[in-house]
């Protein structure tokens, strides 16, 4: 696909404020990083290491900043939140695509989650809340994975520029981006990407994949299935006559992409976090297994010691009837 625009691009829908005035807005969210050797900076943020998995012990209002291979970041039902409130700032998001070195001084937006550098790569990330960004999900590496995941309110949901990615089981709504299919240099495309049985639900605009003036009709059609079930979109209105929960029409996103097996009900949910049992519970719980034991025990040593009374008094009273016999 012949793009006017690469992964440095402009979202026409925002607003004409500088970028220069907006250079604070992403060192308002404090930054985690997980780092090369593993650790996590800093480290007392409510996140759980066990090996190469990460796991979320708490909603979290930070962006991540991955420079680790080979890691599952590990939601576990809990938020990842930033600071975008729907006022939009900005009149460019930018991406430097494989140039890109992060630089917090330099961005003056929020990303959730990115990869450090263009050498990053294999990141999974499941089970996560990730809203209230300007782009909730930078992918611009290859073989990354986001399953099981909802992406809402932000301006873009997914950023994707990189090659041989897995997008799938996630809710993403609400944002005015879901996913904006980008390129890391000018002609290309993300190429082996796996995107089936997410639900796009409402999204201002669902999928996009450039601001073309035209489009190259040698191309082969990009279609986003894998060949039996597709991804449920909130706007398609065509219909299940065989009811197969598969529409019988694609869903369109424009003259070289689609959907040829759109899903009639949505197939992703909000990841819920298991609720955590109150401290004085868990000991409560502990306890009173405890207390009824010792109150049999002393029940039974008193029932004991009543009884060997009565029969210590019992032979007083024969010895004396004993003693006054003779």
């Amino acid at each position: 696909m012949k793009k006017i625009v690469t992964i440095a691009f402009v979202l026409m829908f925002l607003s004409s404020a500088s970028i220069v005035g907006s250079a604070s807005v992403a060192s308002t969210v404090p930054a985690i990083r997980i780092l090369s050797d593993g650790s996590i900076d800093p480290p007392t943020v409510p996140i759980q290491r066990n090996g190469d998995v990460y796991t979320f012990t708490a909603d979290v209002y930070a962006r991540i900043v991955v420079d680790k291979d080979n890691i599952v970041i590990d939601g576990a039902g809990y938020a990842l939140q930033g600071n975008y409130n729907g006022t939009r700032t900005d009149s460019w998001v930018l991406g430097q695509g494989p140039n890109q070195e992060y630089n917090e001084t330099q961005v003056p937006w929020t990303i959730g989650i990115d990869l450090a550098n263009k050498n990053r790569h294999s990141l999974t990330v499941k089970n996560l809340n990730i809203k209230n960004f300007y782009i909730g999900m930078y992918i611009w590496t290859p073989n990354n994975t986001i399953t099981e995941c909802a992406i809402t309110d932000n301006i873009v949901g997914i950023l994707l520029s990189g090659d041989s990615n897995t997008i799938t089981k996630n809710y993403i709504a609400r944002n005015e981006e879901g996913i904006f299919f980008g390129v890391n240099q000018p002609g290309n495309k993300p190429l082996n990407i796996i995107l089936t049985h997410n639900s796009f639900i409402d999204n201002a605009v669902q999928f996009s994949g450039c601001f073309c003036k035209d489009y190259n009709t040698t191309e082969p059609i990009h279609t986003w299935d894998d060949g039996e079930e597709g991804n449920y979109w909130s706007d398609y209105n065509g219909t299940d006559n065989n009811g197969d929960g598969v529409g019988d029409t694609p869903y369109v996103i424009d003259v070289q992409n689609q959907d040829r097996y759109p899903l009639m009900q949505s197939v992703a949910t909000l990841p819920t976090a298991t609720p955590k049992m109150p401290v004085e519970t868990i000991i409560a719980a502990i306890a009173l297994p405890l207390i009824i034991v010792a109150a049999v025990i002393a029940y039974r040593r008193r029932k004991k010691r009543v009884a060997e009374s009565n029969l210590n008094t019992f032979q007083i009273k024969k010895v004396e009837e004993h003693k006054k016999c003779r």
